[in-house]
């Protein structure tokens, strides 16, 4: 990595690190992004061709265009890690 770049992740950490501790709801919101986004590009590596809305409704629990099939996919990208396993608040 080059210094320019290492100066701006330290300059975010910093920036980050002010807004601390966060609130529960802030917890739970940012938990909820990361799911939806790892859960999309984890899938799409195994070229699920879902967008990230639909990945987003497909772990919601509703079938994107009558498609329930979506779901197993989801499930077998999330179940890969355990440690990601154990993130899912919203989990059905």
């Amino acid at each position: 990595m080059n210094a320019a770049l290492l100066k701006k992740i330290d300059k975010k950490k910093k920036e980050l690190d002010q807004k601390r501790p966060f609130s529960t709801h802030m917890v739970k919101t940012l938990r909820e992004h990361l799911i939806v986004e790892w859960t999309y590009h984890s899938n799409a590596i195994e070229e699920n061709t879902l967008t990230l809305s639909e990945t987003k409704v497909v772990l919601e629990g509703i079938t994107v265009g009558g498609v329930n099939g979506h779901r197993k996919i989801i499930t077998y990208g999330q179940e890969k890690s355990p440690q990601f396993a154990s993130l899912l608040p919203f989990r059905r």
